[in-house]
């Protein structure tokens, strides 16, 4: 999981969910929800990567400059690289200056996309962390109860 629920704004979600939505259609119609997920992943990370990439994330925010010119650097940076619609939501926040949004979308994606794959997402907190047979046994009685597949999410308290 690359976003945490935690670092999410709730207010944001519902307008990312419009945008998750209409990809997530696409890319289940197309046979590629695991790569359109995969793509996401990637950009986000690449505009976190402050040490490095501080300055690209600016620019792609900054509401001067123009959005033919972030645009024009997306396409040199990512054609080929994404899918045609994953590029075009890139453009699409840009032209509406909210690239800053696609993390949201991102988690959006995730949830709608696990949701769509009969996934269930499970919280468990423990005092020491779990032992692989430990995890397998868990994941084996949970999914046989809820009759779906079971994605865990572990912390350590």
């Amino acid at each position: 999981m690359t976003q945490c629920s935690k670092n999410i704004d709730n207010k944001l979600i519902p307008l990312a969910k419009r945008y998750s939505e209409a990809l997530l259609e696409i890319a289940k119609n197309k046979n590629e929800l695991d790569e359109v997920y995969s793509e996401l992943a990637n950009v986000v990370e690449l505009l976190n990567d402050s040490d490095n990439l501080k300055n690209f994330k600016e620019f792609l925010s900054h509401p001067v400059i123009p959005a033919e010119e972030k645009k024009d650097l997306l396409k040199s940076i990512f054609e080929g690289r994404l899918k045609e619609y994953t590029l075009y939501l890139l453009y699409i926040l840009i032209e509406k200056n909210k690239i800053n949004l696609l993390p949201v979308i991102l988690y959006c994606f995730e949830e709608e996309m696990d949701e769509a794959k009969n996934i269930l997402k499970v919280g468990v907190v423990s005092a020491v962390e779990m032992d692989s047979d430990s995890v397998s046994r868990l994941k084996e009685k949970l999914e046989n109860k809820l009759h779906k597949s079971v994605k865990f999410v572990f912390e350590v308290n």
